[in-house]
């Protein structure tokens, strides 16, 4: 994730690692590369980045491992893997307090040369400090910070439709004519075309590693570009009737025969290849409407009801499970986001039936948000009291998290329109800005 990380002891210093003494292995046999040479790894907070210079002698170089260990939530493992030009790497979301070593091998056509290990302790206590993304109704980009503390500012002037951002902050955005990738530099500057022959759809998603992914507008695919280079990957072969990215890079598929079939399939696949399909027995009298998912692997997903109250609930799908458990406490209207380990619900103080609002008057009930919900992946939840903002009633409403649990959301209609943040430890929300932002995300 995007983040300024700061200790906790001292929250206006970076904390930042030097360079690492590199420890080489013996050289290989000629067919394979050399050891590479200069290999560094520089820390801040819970990021590295690891350098590296070309093998002095063996075979010729195609291509790169770089390995840390623990992986923890890293995608594939841990590994990366690079063409024969990289000479970096980057590693983000690094647990707190942990000793890590990166591993770089040179890659030939016979095989792989010795290895360098470089290492790299996170401090024991780090404060994250996330950016809010919102797209506003002209089509621009705007970066909020999530502490709620200053304002937002454009970063997409135009065209920011289908946008994604990675962990450093850098927003993607598909082309006009959705056959290119252009990236708008965290730092600011010229922007520039990352990636072109594509197919694209207006919805890019990402993942902790930077990995870029939408759904092939001609065949219907989900497709990765990897970060590490090189063409786009068929993930899978079909979109179903939704799909979603988690943060360690494992996409999820949700199809189903029909909207209103007994049971439905869920396939995934992890950053590692593996592949997985689950067979899932659905709500009755209900339709699919919606699929979010986590960086741990548990899935939650909406139904709206069939019958007359006009009702959506959320459910959630733990890691390997195949069966769907209830994820409210309570029927309300909802405003529902995910973060790396949790899922985030408001909940309305009151709620009505579909049928009430054709009576005189409507059913007037409160549809305030006063309830902030978190649940874990182990299906604990915790709850807090808000106020200020009213939901604009029936509908799949779906906003952002941070990794405080902080809930962004925006309002487009009723009494309280607007974009707002809804703090993880409860109280009156916050307005962030007017008008109408259809698509949130916190990196």
């Amino acid at each position: 994730m995007f983040r300024v990380v700061l200790t906790a002891v001292a929250a206006v210093a970076l904390v930042v690692g030097g360079a690492v003494p590199a420890s080489a292995a013996p050289a290989g046999p000629s067919r394979l590369p050399g050891a590479p040479t200069t290999v560094r790894v520089a820390g801040s907070g819970d990021g590295a980045v690891v350098t590296w210079g070309a093998p002095r002698s063996g075979a010729k170089v195609t291509g790169w491992k770089v390995a840390v260990t623990p992986a923890g939530d890293q995608p594939d493992g841990g590994v990366d893997r690079l063409p024969g030009s990289a000479r970096s790497d980057r590693f983000g979301d690094l647990p707190a307090g942990t000793a890590h070593r990166f591993t770089v091998r040179a890659v030939g056509t016979k095989g792989t040369g010795p290895s360098v290990v470089v290492s790299y302790t996170t401090p024991s206590s780090v404060t994250t400090v996330q950016s809010l993304f919102a797209l506003d109704e002209s089509g621009a980009v705007h970066r909020f910070p999530t502490t709620g503390a200053g304002a937002g500012r454009v970063v997409v002037p135009r065209g920011g439709e289908g946008f994604t951002a990675d962990d450093l902050g850098d927003v993607f955005v598909p082309s006009p004519d959705r056959t290119s990738i252009t990236m708008y530099p965290a730092a600011g500057g010229v922007p520039r075309t990352v990636a072109v022959g594509l197919r694209l759809t207006a919805d890019l998603r990402s993942d902790v590693a930077g990995n870029l992914y939408w759904v092939d507008s001609v065949s219907g695919a989900v497709t990765k570009l990897p970060v590490t280079g090189g063409a786009p990957v068929v993930v899978l072969p079909s979109a179903g009737a939704d799909w979603a990215v988690g943060r360690d890079g494992t996409v999820a598929v949700f199809s189903t025969t029909s909207s209103q079939a007994p049971t439905a399939t869920v396939t995934t696949v992890r950053a590692d290849g593996v592949r997985a399909a689950r067979t899932v027995t659905q709500p009755g009298y209900a339709t699919f409407s919606a699929l979010l998912a986590d960086g741990s692997g548990t899935l939650y997903l909406d139904y709206w009801s069939t019958g007359a109250s006009g009702a959506t609930t959320w459910w959630a799908l733990p890691a390997g499970s195949s069966t769907l458990v209830s994820a409210e406490p309570r029927l309300a209207f909802d405003h529902a986001a995910v973060n790396d380990r949790s899922f985030v619900l408001a909940q309305s103080a009151e709620w009505c039936a579909a049928p009430s609002e054709a009576r005189p008057g409507g059913c007037g009930v409160d549809k305030t948000l006063t309830h902030l919900v978190a649940r874990d992946a182990s299906g604990a939840t915790t709850e807090r009291t808000t106020s200020g903002v009213a939901s604009p009633g029936r509908g799949v409403h779906i906003g952002a998290a941070d990794a405080e649990g902080d809930l962004f959301l925006a309002v487009g209609t009723g009494t309280t329109p607007g974009l707002w943040r809804l703090s993880a430890d409860g109280g009156p929300a916050q307005q962030l800005a007017t008008g109408w932002y259809p698509t949130l995300l916190v990196i």
